[in-house]
């Protein structure tokens, strides 16, 4: 017999081993900090759990975070943790467990639910679960180091390791830089001016960035402020870099700066990309939509659009309304806001 459970702090073994059990690890910090210490203090899980075998068959999560919607604030649900365990699949969990959190989570007056499902997922959330697939995922890229690439290549392994990116940082005296754990009460007003012109997007406040980047557990992002020669809080990069794809990848997670001071955004972000080469990356990604507010400014640092074809992973980007009144003004990709601030696995 198949029970319905939510997660509560008893049955976080549960939700742990159905995904260790399926060799995707889940670490109990992680999950805590996800699920129950979210700037809304909020989610929607449910648990399928087979009784007489006593374990859990099948999970679909979401988690909540704080929304811009047009002028309004709402409450947002992004879809991260879904898995049938390998026993149990093909019996219609995934759909089954999905549209049980979405009820819930609209009868709580939810706005959406969003996220970036996989080339195994991403038809059963289009065809199924009525989401509108909003592709292709902004992967921005700034090639470092040629072997990187050519090593995938047979015929090409041969050739030298050739740096890609010659131009080096130098520091400016209309900014002070300095790399801090912690963000000032400013980027409040940060991110109200940097979103004037965004519909959508998770709210990048204080409270969010604390909880995304200081109080997540295991990870160490490198946090860049930037002020201007008065002491003004100008605005904030978040970079990493971290072993993955068969390589050494740095990531752009936020970069967010006073819209007024583009040259501020410029500053912050050729440092993180000066950092990262001294750290030994072989490239550097970024999320970012073409009609975004910082765009131009990886664009005048060189960052190229990734085609598809060569991405390390195959990732889609779709919502779906759960009220009827903002369903036109998120089924746009054009009022979209993300950044890597919005991925689960980096």
């Amino acid at each position: 017999m198949i029970n319905y459970l939510e997660l509560k702090k008893e049955t976080v073994s549960l939700f742990k081993n159905c995904f260790d059990d399926n060799n995707s690890p889940k670490n109990t910090e992680n999950i805590g900090w996800q699920f129950f210490d979210n700037t809304s203090s909020n989610s929607f899980v449910t648990i399928a759990f087979d009784d007489e075998k006593k374990k859990p068959a099948a999970i679909y999560a979401v988690s909540c975070v704080k929304f811009k919607v047009g002028d309004t604030t709402s409450i947002g649900t992004q879809s991260l943790d879904t898995i049938t365990d390998i026993d149990y699949r093909g019996q219609g969990f995934f759909i089954k467990l999905a549209k049980d959190v979405y009820s819930k989570a609209q009868d709580s007056g939810m706005a959406l639910v969003y996220g970036f499902p996989n080339g195994n997922s991403i038809h059963g959330f289009a065809k199924k679960l009525e989401w509108t697939v909003l592709d292709p995922l902004p992967f921005l890229i700034k090639p470092l180091k040629s072997q990187y690439f050519t090593k995938k290549i047979k015929a090409l392994r041969f050739l030298p390791n050739i740096k890609l990116s010659l131009s080096k940082f130098r520091f400016s005296g209309n900014y002070l830089l300095k790399a801090e754990n912690h963000f000032p009460d400013e980027v409040n007003k940060i991110w109200e001016i940097f979103s004037s012109n965004i519909e959508v997007a998770v709210v990048r406040d204080k409270a969010y960035l604390d909880w995304r980047y200081i109080q997540k557990p295991n990870e160490d992002y490198k946090i860049l402020h930037c002020w201007d020669k008065k002491e003004t809080y100008l605005g904030f990069v978040i970079y990493a870099v971290k072993e993955k794809h068969n390589g050494s990848i740095g990531y752009i997670m936020e970069l967010m700066y006073d819209l007024k001071q583009p040259k501020s955004g410029e500053h912050l972000l050729s440092y993180a990309v000066d950092n990262m080469k001294k750290e030994g990356a072989d490239c550097i990604l970024s999320w970012c939509l073409e009609h975004s507010p910082n765009y131009n400014i990886y664009k005048k640092e060189f960052f190229l659009y990734m085609p598809e074809k060569i991405r390390p992973i195959e990732l889609h980007f779709g919502v779906r309304s759960l009220q009827k009144s903002n369903e036109e003004i998120i089924g746009d990709r054009k009022n979209w806001y993300i950044s890597y601030s919005d991925s689960d696995t980096v």
